[in-house]
């Protein structure tokens, strides 16, 4: 199938390592040149970069911290003045961060937000301007399943982040879409990296892996998958949303495993006959 992504330019935030170096991998590899950002990893963000290269791509490693908007202005003028456009931003830098609302210190909460939410912001309305002028776009916007649902592996801050750019991705695409950019955003449940299993433990881990409908976690590689389709010309229609990548583990049926689920059923019938 032609993603009609061949030639084009993208932008891809926090894109070093993990769920960004995967979308940017994955928007490669179906044509697309890729400006890796990061803001201190800079090694990783050049490995990166390599691999894309030899995928037979441009690559340009792209240092700016999101939260800053002269920093992200430059960053946007950098790309523009060596390669003309900006067809696709992903937004998808973050952190992470655990702990209780009252343990929680201002400074916790502002980071979380100036980053995750206030990044997404200062991105979009850099790229903006360079869109219209090319007469269309994609935006998409790594959010989380934390933002669309109480969660226990997360922290308010980063709960309220996540549902701030899934209200910022609607309205965006509400104001965008005159002018044929399209803003959709990306909804992971607990992605397997070595931060998630450094912070969750791979035995928590097993055993809410034993209650998810699809039996398997998502990886980086599954919402890469998301945002190419997202990118595509199979999604030009699609705007204002939001992908679930779960495996079903967020469907509203409880946190039973699903054997078990199976048992209690089939048991309850035996004792009607």
């Amino acid at each position: 199938m032609d993603t009609g992504l061949q030639g084009k330019v993208a932008l891809v935030t926090g894109s070093g390592r993990g769920i960004g170096k995967a979308i940017a991998l994955g928007l490669a590899k179906e044509g697309v040149d890729i400006a890796v950002n990061c803001r201190v990893n800079i090694d990783s963000a050049e490995e990166t970069a390599k691999e894309i290269r030899s995928l037979g791509r441009r690559a340009m490693v792209t240092v700016a911290d999101v939260t800053d908007e002269s920093a992200v202005k430059k960053m946007v003028q950098q790309i523009v003045k060596e390669w003309s456009t900006i067809d696709i931003l992903v937004n998808n830098a973050g952190v992470s961060f655990v702990a209780l609302v009252e343990d929680m210190a201002k400074s916790d909460w502002d980071r979380l937000l100036n980053i995750m939410a206030g990044g997404t912001f200062l991105c979009a309305k850099a790229v903006i301007p360079v869109m219209k002028k090319r007469g269309g776009g994609k935006i998409i916007n790594i959010s989380s399943v934390a933002g669309e649902r109480t969660t226990q592996n997360s922290s308010a801050n980063y709960v309220a982040a996540k549902a701030a750019i899934l209200g910022f991705t609607r309205q965006l695409a509400y104001e965008l879409g005159p002018y044929h950019i399209n803003v959709n955003a990306v909804c992971p449940w607990t992605v397997v990296t070595p931060l998630s299993l450094s912070q969750v433990g791979k035995e928590e881990l097993e055993r809410i892996r034993q209650g998810i409908p699809l039996g398997d976690y998502p990886k980086p590689e599954d919402v890469a998958d998301a945002v190419v389709f997202l990118a595509s010309d199979q999604a030009r229609l699609i705007t204002g949303y939001s992908i679930r990548i779960d495996g079903g583990m967020c469907l509203p049926v409880g946190t039973r495993p699903w054997d078990e689920y199976v048992r209690s059923h089939k048991e309850a019938v035996k004792k009607a006959k």
